[in-house]
């Protein structure tokens, strides 16, 4: 009995060292691909000057990782119940390592276009697996609580260090430098995946939806497409037209598939509660107007005030920063106060600093333009996580589940668009006049969102 009891204390020992590192290796995951798409940004003009691409190019390179990232979330939750999280994890984290590379080598502009789209597809099957593998690690709800905690700073982290990082990274080493830093960091979360993840139990409940996960893509993908190139060919054009009729097409089918489906990948029963459909209608707009934002205004101080990619980087620190400030101490300090209230106050703060960035033109309103920005990125930290706490605490509690897969499509969604409109008008248009036109448009993104928290979410 006696070794027994010893050989139970050495377990016992030696799984929260085990848990520990679990946990740095979803951090590293998730915080990898966090990191691409906001140090991406800072390089874009970069990669244009290098590759001799147009400004739809600039949209092409974010839209096509963000899409299949919104539109796969659904299926790779799914397939972790199936597989279990921790394979597929480590399957999408070498994946997205592997991408990275080939993303880094691209020799033209087609196969760089073709290698983000793959490094998306990986990119989404690492985000749902985390927060599973966390829970399979972490048994005990303190260190659970913890833990997540962590994963929350990390995706923090990642925003701050993006924007100074991709800009220091693309000045000193150049643009493919941003991608080959996934390649040790990839490899060394999966690793730590490999020897101390456990895996999660595997369930086989419900069918793969593989019609309404196609319909989902192409309609996506499609309604983008044209909205990129109606920036850059005309909104009359025969191409865009096609395109916009094609993604339409594919929405109508995606309606009627998941009506018949047995098991939707996307059931519509959800939305009938007034309440969520408000909640899922602000992640998208928050998205829309926040992180499109921050890709205009990257492309904007680059290309009309000739900035640095390293001092692009830190014109957008300040907004970052209090973003990452909103999101981990505001919010969690006025909880108590109620979803309705952080919504109310976190829409007008970003209103207000997204107002103020209007009054910028000439490279001598810069400190207007950081300084706006940055309250917009505190108002936008203040209001986003109740936004999932909102779309979560309305769900019907039959999907509960697919609740939290659906809200993140459409905040993913929400960034893809934004960046394919917002970046269409400031092509279409002079820097100055574009800019100002997305900022408006970022002002009325917040006060949607004001007006759904006040009139459809609870206390």
């Amino acid at each position: 009995m006696g070794v027994l009891v010893r050989e139970s204390g050495v377990v016992e020992a030696r799984q929260p060292r085990r848990a520990r590192w679990a946990l740095l290796s979803v951090c590293l995951g998730y915080f990898m691909v966090l990191l691409d798409g906001s140090a991406l940004n800072i390089a874009l003009p970069a990669v244009q000057a290098d590759v001799h691409g147009s400004f739809a190019t600039l949209q092409w390179l974010v839209t096509l990782y963000t899409v299949p990232l919104a539109g796969l979330l659904l299926s790779a939750g799914a397939l972790a119940d199936r597989a279990g999280s921790r394979r597929v994890f480590m399957g999408a984290l070498g994946g997205f390592a592997l991408t990275s590379l080939m993303c880094a080598l691209s020799p033209d502009l087609g196969t760089l276009i073709v290698c983000r789209a793959l490094q998306g597809v990986a990119a989404a099957g690492v985000l749902p697996t985390t927060l599973a593998i966390i829970a399979r690690n972490h048994p005990v709800p303190a260190d659970r609580a913890r833990a997540i905690t962590a994963w929350g700073a990390t995706g923090g982290i990642a925003l701050v260090v993006g924007p100074i990082g991709g800009g220091l990274l693309t000045h000193y080493l150049g643009w493919r430098s941003i991608f080959l830093v996934n390649v040790p960091v990839g490899a060394l979360a999966l690793w730590l995946s490999w020897r101390f993840a456990r895996e999660t139990e595997r369930r086989v409940a419900r069918s793969y939806d593989l019609p309404g996960q196609l319909a989902t893509t192409a309609g996506l993908a499609l309604t983008v497409a044209a909205l990129i190139e109606g920036g850059a060919r005309g909104w009359t054009d025969r191409y865009t037209l096609s395109l916009g009729a094609a993604g339409l097409l594919a929405l109508a089918v995606l309606v009627l598939v998941e009506r018949r489906a047995a098991a939707p990948m996307l059931p519509f029963a959800m939305f009938r509660r007034p309440a969520f459909v408000a909640a899922v209608t602000a992640g998208f707009a928050f998205q829309f107007g926040a992180f499109g934002l921050q890709f205009v205004i990257a492309v904007f101080v680059e290309t009309q005030w000739h900035y640095s990619p390293a001092r692009a980087g830190a014109f957008l620190l300040p907004y970052a920063l209090l973003l990452t400030l909103g999101t981990s101490l505001l919010n969690r300090r006025w909880q108590s106060r109620g979803m309705r209230w952080l919504l109310l106050v976190g829409s007008t703060v970003a209103a207000l600093g997204t107002l103020v960035c209007l009054a910028a033109g000439a490279e001598r309103d810069w400190l207007l333009l950081t300084a706006g920005f940055a309250v917009t990125g505190l108002g936008g930290g203040i209001l986003a996580p109740s936004i999932n706490g909102a779309a979560l605490a309305e769900a019907d509690s039959r999907y509960a589940g697919i609740a939290s897969g659906v809200l993140n499509t459409f905040r993913q969604m929400g960034l893809a668009v934004g960046v394919a409109v917002l970046g269409a008008v400031l092509s279409g248009s002079d820097g100055v006049t574009g800019l100002r036109t997305d900022l408006a448009i970022g002002v009325g993104c917040f006060l949607l969102i004001a007006l759904l928290g006040r009139r459809y979410i609870g206390r």
